[in-house]
């Protein structure tokens, strides 16, 4: 099997990752008295928020919360800030992880959503978001690359647009937190959210918040913390005012060694091995009559080779990648329905292709002559 839905959940994990799991489920559990500033550097998820830190330039590591991904991070994020009867301004690239939190809030009165147009390669200008500012508009909540097309935001010029009129920037960093530079302080991002299973290469159900100091969102959930059990309301100590519950110790074990291994190999190296794969894709590609590609090479991750075989409905190339030649792709709305009428592919979507850091050369030239024979299929 080649796997090549890296953009969904990464897939290998490092031998790292592998190895902080099994010594997190194999080790006696023992609960640290989770007063956060008590606790010595070594404990992991200490360490593992102090590695996020240093990935995304933050100078508090107890600004970052630990959740279960971005949708956990983002629903608290959305509705968390005192938002109501206010405009919030976000695009047609989001997630439904973004769309379903800010439609709903929408749908029982308590918010106005304005989706912002993008071009036909997934990207959004910042002036196109300036212009949809109203006066009552109080956060934008953005997607810094597109899991679709790869399309990357300037998100440093959307915030200093944020904040000079006076609005909240929530940033989706799902598939941009480990492959693209992100500078959280440098950038003034006041809330961003990540996911631990795509490119940190942790397990499943892992992920953060990051918390501009002086925003006090409101929790999603409240209950046990392992301090302060005769207080009868959450604490508000950062992080436990935002993590109450049992904690995902080998989750968190498997985002520390993920993240080590991010730092340790640099994100530049990382991100130029995916951009030589899909950048060999797209030029093989480009002049072909029976392709579609929806991947620019201008502002974007080049983390995704988005397309589509014209003739083919998506489904019908990812189920013959999988069961003819053992690839795994992904084809579909890819959970971003909005952006489908801007690629002009409604109602049936695209085809993603997204390389790992581990994909190989030989990985890649099979998934090219797979695709030739593919189209050679199409009458």
């Amino acid at each position: 099997m080649i796997y090549l839905n890296n953009t969904a959940t990464s897939f290998p994990k490092p031998k790292e990752v592998i190895d902080a799991v099994n010594l997190s489920l194999s080790t006696t559990p023992v609960h640290s008295s989770r007063a956060g500033f008590e606790r010595e550097m070594e404990e992991i998820d200490y360490a593992c928020r102090c590695k996020l830190s240093k990935l995304f330039n933050v100078k508090d590591p107890y600004r970052i919360v630990f959740s279960s991904g971005s949708t956990e991070s983002l629903n608290l994020a959305i509705n968390g800030l005192n938002l109501e009867n206010c405009n919030v301004v976000s695009t047609k690239i989001e997630h439904n992880s973004v769309i379903r939190p800010l439609k709903t809030l929408e749908e029982i009165g308590k918010i106005t959503v304005t989706f912002v147009d993008c071009d036909n390669t997934g990207y959004v200008e910042p002036e196109a978001i300036a212009s949809a500012i109203r006066e009552d508009t109080k956060a934008i909540v953005i997607n810094h690359s597109s899991n679709v097309t790869g399309s990357v935001l300037d998100i440093k010029v959307i915030a200093e647009i944020a904040h000079s009129n006076g609005c909240y920037i929530v940033v989706d960093a799902s598939q941009s937190a480990g492959t693209l530079p992100i500078d959280i302080e440098g950038w003034d991002i006041d809330l961003l959210a990540f996911t631990g299973h795509k490119s940190l290469f942790g397990m499943p159900g892992t992920g953060g918040l990051y918390i501009k100091e002086g925003i006090d969102l409101k929790p999603l959930k409240v209950g046990g913390t392992g301090i302060l059990s005769e207080v009868l309301t959450q604490p508000t100590i950062m992080p436990l005012y935002y993590e109450a519950g049992t904690q995902n110790s080998p989750g968190i074990a498997s985002l520390n060694a993920g993240v080590e291994f991010v730092l340790n190999q640099g994100i530049d190296k990382i991100r130029n091995h995916k951009a030589e794969i899909v950048t060999k894709m797209i030029k093989e590609f480009k002049s072909h009559p029976k392709i579609k590609i929806y991947t620019s090479f201008e502002h974007n991750s080049l983390a995704n080779f988005c397309f589509n075989v014209i003739g083919m409905v998506p489904e019908e190339v990812g189920f013959m990648m999988e069961n003819s030649y053992g690839i795994i792709i992904r084809s579909g709305l890819h959970c971003a329905p909005l952006i489908l009428d801007a690629l002009g592919v409604h109602p049936w979507g695209t085809v993603r292709v997204s390389p790992s850091y581990f994909t190989t050369d030989e990985e890649v030239d099979y998934f090219i002559k797979s695709l030739y024979e593919i189209c050679d299929f199409v009458k």
